[in-house]
């Protein structure tokens, strides 16, 4: 087990190119280190880059788990909310210092992340800059009008004030990437109303290699129990959200059950909120595999570019 609870998981997918893309000997072995239900939504996508940030993901959830919480790789079993949220449902005896443990993900543009957190609701988000998304026409202006409702006027002119487009681009992203992590934190993701989230990003040299933070506003009340931390990753925004277990939306109450500490003090809270944590770190294809099945890997594989 780790000692570190708090995981910033990141993989590059473009660095990872295996023979014979989703029929070689090496990405049917990764699908057999899932479960049948997983391994089939990773084969359903259509193109391969969705296939592989589908089966990059599973196997870093099930990595980060197994290291979390000491749990058998083949035991375990990963179960969503309604809005999509992902979480460990048979994991019944927790460590005393993991009372919450919850994790999020995320995928777009080159990279997979992750994050886990003891206490603390988590939600993670990944925005990729226009020309790494699949063969798609970029343009900022058709961006901006696309999600003209997405975001308050004060956000807009925030992320104009800016000037020029690359600098417009990045906080657009950087804001887009909060609103995400504050609803895959909360659990309700697609069902919340993004206008009704204001944020103010400011820049930080107290958090490295997070480079900014972020306050959170709703419904024009401002949540001092959040807190909002941005990475960049290569040319990549990642947000990580902390919140409390009060604000989850859970409409099955599955994901619910599973928190043991839900009241806090203020100050007991805040120290949660501000707790140190790492930056993410770029993980290779072994990285994230079961130890036991690493040696049948390598046989497989002539060179892990990580390695």
């Amino acid at each position: 087990m780790t000692g570190d609870i708090r995981l910033r998981m990141a993989f590059n997918r473009t660095s990872w190119q295996p023979e014979g893309e989703e029929h070689g000997e090496e990405f049917r072995f990764l699908l057999g280190c899932l479960s049948a239900e997983e391994a089939g939504r990773v084969t359903r996508f259509k193109f391969f880059a969705d296939k592989q940030r589908a089966l990059v993901s599973h196997l870093m959830q099930r990595k980060c788990i197994e290291l979390c919480l000491g749990m058998e790789w083949d035991d375990v079993e990963i179960k969503r909310t309604k809005g999509r949220k992902p979480f460990v449902a048979n994991a019944h005896e927790r460590p005393p210092h993991v009372p919450n443990f919850n994790y999020n993900v995320s995928h777009e543009g080159d990279y997979i992340i992750l994050a886990s957190e003891p206490v603390c609701i988590v939600g993670v988000d990944v925005a990729a800059p226009g020309q790494s998304r699949r063969n798609e026409s970029f343009s900022l202006d058709q961006i901006f009008s696309s999600f003209k409702d997405q975001f308050t006027d004060a956000e807009w002119t925030n992320i104009r004030c800016f000037g020029d487009e690359r600098g417009q681009e990045d906080a657009f992203r950087r804001n887009w990437s909060c609103k995400e992590a504050f609803t895959k934190a909360r659990g309700d993701g697609i069902g919340f109303n993004l206008q009704r989230c204001e944020f103010i990003i400011e820049e930080t040299e107290e958090a490295l290699p997070f480079t900014h933070q972020a306050r959170v506003h709703v419904d024009g009340k401002e949540l001092e129990d959040w807190a909002f931390y941005l990475q960049p990753l290569g040319d990549h925004w990642v947000t990580v959200a902390r919140g409390p277990p009060s604000d989850v939306v859970d409409a099955y109450g599955e994901f619910t059950k599973t928190l043991r500490k839900v009241a806090f003090s203020k100050q007991a809270w805040e120290q949660e909120i501000r707790a140190g944590q790492p930056g993410f770190a770029i993980l290779g294809i072994r990285d994230l595999l079961p130890s036991q099945r690493r040696k049948s890997y390598e046989d497989i594989v002539d060179e892990d570019p990580f390695c």
